[in-house]
């Protein structure tokens, strides 16, 4: 069997939304929607284990699109546009990073997550990075041979999120990620790229 890059990158953005969105939408999530605090540290007692291993799944998803976008930057790396995918990727993990240190924050101290003291600061870094990261991503779909669309799509989309969390200061990343595995899709299916 041939070794398929492109299929790599595609499967690889796949299982990175999917990581991502299992964890949203895992039944101890409930806890997002919960305002007072007493009653979202509850949540999670009663859940331990499945919240520290929601924690993980919200980290791995993040890092796993990352990885999915900078092999996709290898696929297209004698390009001309490779460094715009570039700067999405440098954009990305710079997001994953401090993903990854919330993240772990909420599972390690739940209280401190429930009561509302993690240093918002990291939310707000992974937030505007890993947007802006797929906004430039998005520029570089419109150059891969994927549908015009799916670029717009990206585009858009984030565009629309970061106007969002600017006026409702949060936004869901789930979002994000349900656009990453559209975007993943295309590409597995895709025929073969520019």
């Amino acid at each position: 069997m041939e070794f398929n890059l492109q299929k790599l990158c595609a499967i690889t953005i796949i299982v990175g939304s999917l990581l991502f969105l299992i964890a949203a939408f895992s039944p101890v999530s409930r806890v997002f929607g919960e305002t007072v605090a007493a009653n979202k540290l509850e949540i999670i007692m009663e859940s331990l284990n499945q919240w520290k291993i929601t924690q993980f799944l919200f980290a791995a998803g993040a890092i796993a699109t990352c990885i999915g976008v900078a092999l996709t930057g290898m696929l297209f790396r004698d390009q001309a546009f490779s460094i715009v995918i570039l700067v999405s990727v440098v954009l990305l993990f710079i997001g994953a990073i401090f993903w990854t240190w919330h993240v772990y924050l909420r599972a390690v101290d739940p209280l401190s997550f429930t009561e509302g003291s993690i240093p918002a600061w990291l939310f707000v870094v992974y937030t505007f990075s890993t947007q802006a990261g797929m906004i430039i991503f998005g520029v570089a779909l419109l150059r891969m041979g994927l549908p015009e669309w799916s670029g717009w799509l990206m585009i858009g989309s984030m565009v629309l999120f970061f106007l969002l969390t600017v006026i409702f200061r949060d936004m869901p990343p789930f979002v994000y990620y349900a656009i990453t595995l559209v975007i993943g899709v295309l590409m597995y299916r895709a025929e073969q790229l520019v």
